[in-house]
């Protein structure tokens, strides 16, 4: 429904009785449908609280643990108690560890690690031991040019002229 105005109605030619019943009209059929904003405020609040999703806490999910995990490994296998345990084993024994509460150290569950799978760990320095060689050790030397060059290959390689 249109809202007049007084004085367009009466340009029109609507007497002062029928432009009084025009408004009144209006008036009534515009407050038929009319709610005002302070009595539904509250109402919307409480719809848009219930459309929002509760907060999520990012700590206690799945994945952050793990990354936690992963970031807790990187750490431990590239330090110190780590340097004893073959590269390609660290995440491994890594898994071996207790993690818990009220766990032993490092470098302790280390040790205990060790007695079982000695395999994963770099051989502790045994002094008085030979290192073993595989070849023939380097005697000689190269030809060298002021000598003749048949000499100088059959000294190279041991052959002699009979």
């Amino acid at each position: 429904m249109a809202l007049f105005k007084r004085a367009d109605l009466k340009e029109k030619g609507f007497s002062d009785e029928q432009i009084e019943y025009i408004m009144t009209e209006s008036g009534r059929s515009l407050s038929a449908n009319y709610t005002l904003t302070s009595d539904v405020q509250g109402r919307i609040d409480e719809a848009v609280k219930a459309a929002q999703p509760a907060p999520v806490d990012v700590k206690a999910s799945p994945e952050y643990a793990e990354l936690a995990r992963e970031r807790d490994m990187l750490r431990a296998i590239g330090g110190e108690d780590f340097q004893s345990v073959k590269p390609k084993f660290r995440e491994q024994v890594f898994g071996m560890l207790d993690s818990g509460d009220g766990a032993k150290p490092i470098s302790e569950q280390l040790t205990g690690i060790r007695e079982k799978y000695d395999e994963y760990f770099l051989p502790q320095d045994q002094p008085n031991q030979p290192k073993p060689t595989f070849g023939s050790p380097d005697k000689g030397g190269m030809p060298k040019g002021e000598e003749g060059a048949v000499t100088a290959f059959s000294k190279a390689w041991g052959y002699a002229k009979k």
